[in-house]
């Protein structure tokens, strides 16, 4: 009885480390972030029988909207369904991860790379429920089979689930996969360089069709809604011309290691990887490479370049960096193991003293953070969530039934007031140049002006990134040096400050946001 104590106290510890790194995303106490706002949305609409890219747009993947959904339908409405999917997902990957690293390197170098993982996650987490959290789950299934049998077995079964838990990953957004790409470039490398070339191919193709089953499935379930073109050219081709949108320097592929980014945990992660090229050179030396060295020698940065391809600097970019920086910690306490106590890692634990370093590891969790616990105590007590001024203004002040456009798009107070929008590109004007067509401003206005909205919330002061809808506040940021410049401007902008001006008038200010409503006819 008490040796399974002791195995269980290390995900007593994991437990614990997800509700820490969830603490913003505590619904009791603060309103959804703009992604995360905009996917319960998504989510809530589906529920009321919607279909994405046809009824709203969005250039992520269909993966994320129906999380949202199957959240609000698991808890009645409430953000609390969805959160308990991303506790679910962030406990189940460092779950997954332990179990894979302990495995590998013992005890000790599992738990030293899943801590650092599930601190550096809390650290670009923020307010949650991102495309990149969700698939976090997934990633790390597909590496635990992969390293289950990288070095004693050519599986090509396993392969197909490995690259069938990536499909899945990239459904929630194309840049998760950086693993996949690595497994994939390891096994190439490695076997084609032994002159295995039948090998390299039959594992790649064993990969690629598992990875290709969840788009093709997509595909045929959005076929028969009468979407599929619209959800291939949203989550896939649209972000192509995303990407290639803005001018980047080289310096930006850096930006995970900067003041958006993981922190040290970030450069904890390229010490670790540069350890590993040293240790790569000896075994190329002596000729004793092996294939999971060679994946060790290309994923991170695979995983830089891939979070920083848009070249925009959003924190949320490097929560993919979590299942890499629990690798390469774990290695590196392993190599650090070996070389001072003569030992391998895997000899040098007991499982008492695992249980030892996980009651520490414990106590240390409600030591550093005792208001998030005091925080949880006070959410599970009182129950419900918060929902902000705004929001509650919104619903107070409108029927169930009345639509509500938000400029500057916060789809998190449409999901909140229960309003839905007029409009299927909610995210205009935030269209890059280049990016955004002139179908979809057509179409934009056009939903604008034959379902006009009862409400218009104008939050553009708040960022500055549009010009406000009203003149006077719109001069006023344009007598800002240099403002208008960085601001998105569109072509049809005009037309829609012109009808705005003749069809709605200011109601009313909260927190810097402007509340339209319709005059009467």
């Amino acid at each position: 009885m008490m040796s399974k104590f002791r195995l269980v106290l290390p995900y007593i510890f994991l437990f614990l480390l997800t509700a820490l790194a969830l603490d913003l995303a505590n619904p009791f106490f603060d309103k959804p972030a703009r992604d995360g706002g905009f996917f319960l949305y998504a989510g809530s609409q589906i529920v009321d029988g919607k279909i994405p890219y046809k009824d709203f747009w969005d250039s992520k993947g269909p993966g994320i909207f129906y999380v949202n959904a199957l959240g609000l339908f698991l808890g009645g409405g409430s953000r609390w369904g969805v959160w308990l999917l991303e506790f679910v997902c962030i406990f189940g990957m460092l779950s997954l991860l332990y179990y894979t690293l302990s495995k590998r390197w013992g005890m000790g170098a599992a738990l030293f790379g899943t801590a650092l993982a599930g601190f550096g996650l809390r650290a670009v987490l923020g307010y949650g429920n991102y495309t990149e959290e969700f698939a976090l789950l997934f990633n790390a299934a597909g590496l635990a089979i992969f390293l289950s049998m990288v070095d004693v077995e050519r599986n090509y079964w396993k392969y197909i689930w490995v690259g069938a838990l990536f499909g899945l990953s990239f459904t929630f957004r194309a840049n998760n996969i950086g693993g996949f790409f690595a497994v994939l470039g390891a096994v190439f490398l490695f076997y084609v360089f032994k002159r295995h070339y039948v090998e390299a191919l039959r594992i790649i193709l064993a990969a690629l069709a598992g990875f290709a089953l969840p788009l093709i499935l997509w595909t045929l379930y959005f076929a028969i809604l009468g979407s599929a073109g619209e959800m291939i050219y949203a989550s896939i081709l649209f972000n192509f011309s995303y990407s290639a949108a803005k001018d980047r320097e080289w310096l930006d592929m850096f930006g995970g290691f900067g003041r958006y980014g993981m922190d040290w945990y970030g450069w904890f992660a390229l010490a670790a990887w540069f350890i590993l090229v040293l240790r790569f050179l000896l075994s190329f030396v002596q000729r004793k490479v092996m294939v999971f060295e060679v994946f060790l020698l290309v994923w991170f940065p695979i995983e830089i370049a891939l979070s920083n391809l848009s070249g925009r600097n959003f924190t949320h970019y490097y929560i993919s960096w979590a299942l890499a920086l629990a690798v390469y910690s774990a290695y590196v306490f392993a190599e650090f193991w070996q070389v001072t106590f003569k030992v391998s890692a895997m000899e040098g634990w007991s499982d008492g003293l695992g249980a030892v370093i996980s009651v520490a590891l414990i106590v240390m969790l409600f030591v550093i953070a005792p208001s998030v616990w005091a925080r949880y105590v006070q959410a599970l007590g009182t129950g419900g969530e918060y929902i902000d001024p705004v929001s509650a203004y919104i619903r107070d002040n409108s029927q169930p039934e009345d639509r509500l456009l938000t400029w500057y798009p916060e789809m998190g107070v449409n999901f909140m007031a229960g309003r839905s929008s007029p409009v299927k590109y909610v995210y205009y004007p935030l269209f890059l140049e280049g990016s955004l067509t002139k179908e979809i401003e057509d179409h934009y206005f056009d939903d604008l002006t034959s379902t006009p909205p009862e409400l218009i919330l104008d939050c553009s002061r708040s960022v500055d990134a549009i010009p406000s809808l009203d003149p006077a506040t719109r001069e006023e940021q344009y007598s800002i040096a240099g403002l208008k410049k960085k601001m998105y401007i569109q072509p049809k902008m005009d037309e829609v400050f012109e009808f705005v001006a003749q069809n709605y008038q200011l109601e009313n200010t909260i927190d810097a946001c402007l509340i339209f409503r319709r005059r009467a006819d």
